[in-house]
């Protein structure tokens, strides 16, 4: 099953910082402009029909496209969530997030994507709040925050046949936002397949590694030499980096080649992992738990004997 024509975007916003939405807009390859303009052929026309920082009607006019959405107005759509979905039964006495008003009836975002996921094609993740609950979620969670793969459901499947598809980081890289949702497109399109996900249904052509194997100062590691204090040259596990336990490709680059964690010399904090905030993630500059680096360092020693000993046979050429 395919979709032809014009594919819609309803973005909404739950428990958030617009910090998704701001890294989406640096996107470079390609730019978020790319996507809504029609410059990369095979994605097709695809119109940002709702987005509560971004476009430009406000008020119920805005709030009722979600309602017109729910009743089918605007399908085939792409369902993105920025942000946590609290759980209303907790809110004695009041609400925990409201995404619009339509005349007396109050739009509560849990029961919004209840309803939009009941019709979307396909439904994206982005950032750690949206797919894992992320710093909302943080104990004691008083709102009882949780992402949308919780709220829905591993086993739950779009209109497409498709599960939800997070993209975590706080913020996620910004080429990974518009990767992921443009490979998805790409799939409503019948032009590729579904990308493979990973157990917590991340891309793994994007978090398929961890940020310590990509790493650019990885070389630090082998050597074994550590960095003890900030700006001193060496790995930065020794400084709470938890690049060894979250898979991510943020230390890489961040934006047209620029910045990245490590990179700039600022340690991981394991934010695109499913555990962020809470342990093993934090405190931020407490060191990630040994038996990761055990694993590390015997994994390495195996490999390297291995290497040596494939090096002693005469190479035939």
């Amino acid at each position: 099953m395919s979709v032809s024509g014009t594919i819609n975007l309803i973005w909404l916003e739950g428990q958030d910082c617009a910090g998704c939405t701001i890294s989406t807009k640096q996107a470079s390859n390609p730019t978020l402009i790319d996507v809504l303009v029609g410059t990369i052929p095979a994605l097709g026309e695809i119109r940002l029909v709702f987005h509560p920082t971004l476009m430009p009607d406000w008020g119920e006019d805005a709030a009722k496209v979600l309602v017109d959405a729910a009743d089918g107005k605007y399908d085939p759509f792409v369902l993105v969530l920025e942000g946590a979905i609290p759980d209303e039964s907790k809110a004695v006495g009041g609400v925990f997030c409201v995404v619009g008003e339509v005349g007396e009836r109050i739009l509560k975002l849990e029961d919004v994507v209840r309803d939009l996921s009941k019709r979307c094609a396909a439904a994206v993740a982005l950032g750690s709040c949206a797919s894992f609950g992320g710093i909302p979620h943080g104990s004691p969670n008083p709102t009882g925050a949780r992402g949308l793969l919780d709220f829905l459901g591993k086993d739950w499947k779009s209109g497409l046949g498709l599960p939800v598809v997070c993209v975590p980081g706080c913020p996620p890289r910004p080429d990974n936002i518009i990767q992921a949702l443009g490979s998805l497109v790409l799939v409503a399109r019948g032009v590729t397949p579904v990308p493979e996900l990973d157990e917590w249904h991340r891309p793994k052509f994007l978090y398929g590694y961890t940020a310590h194997e990509l790493c650019p100062i990885c070389g630090f590691y082998a050597e074994g030499k550590d960095a003890h204090a900030f700006g001193e040259l060496g790995c930065l596990g020794g400084i709470g980096c938890k690049g060894i336990i979250t898979n991510c490709n943020a230390s890489t680059s961040w934006t047209d080649g620029y910045g990245g964690c490590t990179r700039t010399g600022v340690p991981c904090f394991g934010c695109a992992d499913p555990n962020f905030p809470d342990p093993p993630t934090s405190p931020f500059f407490a060191k990630a738990p040994a038996m990761a680096f055990v694993k590390e360092t015997f994994a390495g020693n195996w490999g390297h004997f291995k290497m040596g000993l494939a090096r002693l046979k005469r190479r035939k050429i």
